[in-house]
C-alpha cells in the first residue's frame, strides 16, 4: 500500500499493489493494480478478496470430495462386473 512517489518501486514489485490517490501525487495509484482515494476504502477491498480467495478454496475442495466420490463409484462398478473379485480399475 502506498500512497506518493517513493512508494512506486514497492507497489511494482508486490504481488498486488494498492496506490491511494493523495497529496503526494498520483504515481502510486497509477502504477499500482487497485486505486482507492481513502484508506476508509481498503477494508471493503480487502473482504471482497477475501470473499473471493474463500469462494475459491471452497470451490476446489468441492471438486476434489466429488472427484474421490465418484472414482469410489467407478471402482466398485468395476469390482461387480468382475464377481466382488478384488481387481484394481487404477494403478497405484
Amino acid at each position: 500500500i502506498g500512497d506518493g512517489g517513493n512508494d512506486v518501486a514497492m507497489i511494482q514489485e508486490a504481488d498486488v499493489g494498492v496506490g491511494l490517490f493523495g497529496k503526494e501525487g498520483k504515481q502510486a495509484a497509477l502504477s499500482s493494480d487497485f486505486s482507492i482515494t481513502k484508506f476508509c476504502h481498503l477494508k471493503r477491498l480487502l473482504f471482497w478478496h477475501g470473499r473471493l480467495g474463500y469462494k475459491r478454496s471452497c470451490a476446489l475442495a468441492q471438486f476434489i470430495v466429488h472427484r474421490g466420490v465418484l472414482l469410489t463409484i467407478i471402482q466398485v462398478i468395476f469390482s461387480l462386473s468382475f464377481f466382488l473379485a478384488p481387481v484394481s480399475l487404477y494403478n497405484g
